[in-house]
C-alpha cells in the first residue's frame, strides 16, 4: 500500500472467498507451466472479520529461478509490480478491479515471510476473541490515520508480532510445562473424585444394613451401581490426563536438558494429547521451574533429573506417611468401636455395626489404600536410587549411555508411582524450595573449592 492510500475498513463480504477462488484459477493458468501454491491471506480470508476491501493472495512459487518469468506473466494478466525485495525474497504486485482490487505477494515456497502470513491468518481464524481484538485495533487505526496507510500498517505491527511470537511458542518448553502441570492437576482432581465415588459406594452399603424395606434396598443398590459406573468413568479420565502429563514431562526433560528438537509430526502428536485447558492461566516458565542454568547437555539433563527426583521423592515419602497415619487412625477407631459394641450394645446392634465395619473394610480394600501407601513408599525408595545414580554419573563425566538409561529409569519410576496426595505439594513447597536452594549453594561452593 502506498502511503497516500485511503484507509477504508468495511464489514466482511461473503463474496470475497469466491472472488479469491476465481482469481486464483486465473493466476494458475497465467503462470503455467510454473507451479505454485496460492493461498488466500489477509483479513478477507477470515470469516466475519472486517477489513480493507482488497483481496490478498500469497503465491508460493516452487521454483524461484522462474520468478521473473512468472512476474512477467502476471503483468500480462493485469498486475502491476510495486515492490521487489531480496531479503526475504518477495515481489509485490497489485491489480486494479472495479469491485475488489487484488494484492499479490509472490514468494519462494517455504519463505518465512509468506509462512508468517499463513500463520497469522490461521491464528485469527482459530481464535474469535483474537480476531475481535484485531478488528477493534484496525477500526481505531483507521479512524486515527484515514489517509495514511503507512501509519495504519505500522500501528498493527506490534499486534502481528505478538501473535506470531505466541504461535512460535506453541511448542515451547514453557508451554509444555504449563500443559504438564494442567494435565497432572486434572488427573489429581479426577483421582480425588474417583476416591469419593468409591467411598460413596461403601457408605451406601453401610447405610443399607439399617433398612429392611425391599424398595429402599433396591434404591440403595441402584444408587450404588450408579456410583460404581461414575467411578469407572472417573478412573478412565484420570488415566488419560496422567498419561498426557507424563508425556509432557518426558518431552520437557529431553527438550530442556538436551535441546532436543522433535519433528513437527511428533510435536503435533504430543500437543494433540493435551485436553486440560491452559487458557487464562499463567504460563509456567522454564527458568522458574528448573534451577539449573547449565547449557543444554548431558550435564543439564542430569541436573534436571536430580531436581525433579528430589521433589518427587519427598512428595511420595510424605504421601506414604500421611496414608500410614490415616490407616493407623482408622484401625484404632475400628478397634475402639468393636470394643464399645461388645461391651454395651445389643446383639442386633452389634450385627448391624459389624456389617458397617465390613463395608468399611471393603472400601479400604477396593480403593487399595494399603497398596497405595506401599506404592508411595516404594517409589520414594526407587527415586532415592535415581538420586544416587545422578551422583555416580557426575563422577563419570555425564556419559551419554548412563544418562539415557537414568532418564528411562526415572520416567519408569515416576509413571509407575501413584499421584501424590492432594495438598501435599502446597504444604511442602516452601520447605522444599529452601532446602533445594541451600543444596545448590553448597554444591556450587564445593565445585569452587
Amino acid at each position: 500500500m502506498a502511503a497516500h492510500d485511503t484507509v477504508l475498513i468495511v464489514a466482511h463480504d461473503k463474496e470475497w472467498v469466491g472472488r479469491f477462488a476465481s482469481e486464483a484459477e486465473a493466476i494458475r493458468a497465467a503462470i503455467a507451466p510454473a507451479r505454485a501454491f496460492i493461498d488466500h491471506v489477509g483479513s478477507t480470508a477470515i470469516r466475519d472479520l472486517m477489513g480493507k476491501p482488497c483481496i490478498d493472495l500469497l503465491v508460493s512459487l516452487l521454483d524461484w529461478s522462474k520468478a521473473k518469468q512468472v512476474a512477467a506473466a502476471l503483468k500480462a494478466a493485469g498486475y502491476v509490480e510495486e515492490e521487489s525485495c531480496d531479503n526475504p525474497p518477495r515481489i509485490f504486485l497489485v491489480k486494479a478491479d472495479p469491485v475488489t482490487p487484488f494484492h499479490l505477494h509472490l514468494v519462494p515456497n517455504g519463505n518465512s515471510w509468506g509462512q508468517d502470513m499463513i500463520v497469522f491468518r490461521d491464528e485469527l481464524s482459530g481464535d474469535p476473541d483474537l480476531a475481535s481484538r484485531y478488528a477493534a485495533l484496525k477500526q481505531r487505526l483507521a479512524q486515527a490515520y484515514p489517509t495514511d496507510a503507512k501509519a495504519y500498517t505500522g500501528g498493527k505491527s506490534s499486534f502481528v508480532a505478538e501473535v506470531l511470537r505466541n504461535a512460535a511458542g506453541a511448542f515451547s518448553n514453557d508451554r509444555l510445562l504449563t500443559h504438564q502441570r494442567a494435565e497432572l492437576n486434572r488427573a489429581q482432581a479426577y483421582q480425588n473424585l474417583a476416591l469419593a465415588a468409591q467411598f460413596g459406594v461403601a457408605a451406601v452399603a453401610a447405610v443399607s444394613v439399617y433398612s429392611s424395606d425391599n424398595a429402599t434396598l433396591l434404591n440403595f443398590a441402584l444408587f450404588g451401581f450408579g456410583l460404581a459406573g461414575i467411578w469407572l468413568f472417573l478412573g478412565n479420565k484420570q488415566r488419560k490426563h496422567r498419561s498426557a502429563g507424563d508425556q509432557a514431562r518426558r518431552a520437557v526433560l529431553l527438550a530442556s536438558g538436551l535441546n532436543a528438537r522433535f519433528s513437527a509430526e511428533q510435536r503435533l502428536r504430543i500437543f494433540d494429547g493435551f485436553t486440560a485447558p491452559i487458557e487464562n492461566k499463567a504460563m509456567v516458565r522454564e527458568e522458574s521451574y528448573f534451577a539449573s542454568r547449565a547449557e543444554p547437555s548431558f550435564r543439564r539433563l542430569a541436573e534436571l533429573i536430580e531436581e525433579s527426583a528430589y521433589w518427587t521423592r519427598d512428595l511420595q515419602r510424605a504421601s506414604a506417611q500421611v496414608m500410614r497415619l490415616v490407616l493407623v487412625a482408622v484401625a484404632l477407631l475400628m478397634g475402639f468401636t468393636l470394643w464399645h459394641a461388645m461391651s454395651s450394645m445389643s446383639t442386633d446392634a452389634q450385627v448391624s455395626l459389624a456389617r458397617v465395619l465390613v463395608a468399611t473394610l471393603v472400601f479400604l480394600l477396593s480403593s487399595d489404600t494399603v497398596g497405595t501407601m506401599i506404592a508411595h513408599k516404594s517409589a520414594a525408595h526407587a527415586i532415592d536410587d535415581v538420586l544416587q545414580r545422578v551422583e555416580s554419573a557426575a563422577a563419570r563425566g555425564y556419559t551419554e549411555p548412563d544418562l539415557l538409561l537414568l532418564l528411562s529409569d526415572y520416567n519408569a519410576v515416576v509413571e509407575g508411582a501413584p499421584v501424590a496426595l492432594p495438598g501435599i505439594y502446597q504444604l511442602r513447597r516452601g520447605k522444599l524450595t529452601r532446602r533445594w536452594r541451600a543444596y545448590l549453594e553448597n554444591k556450587r561452593l564445593t565445585e569452587l573449592t
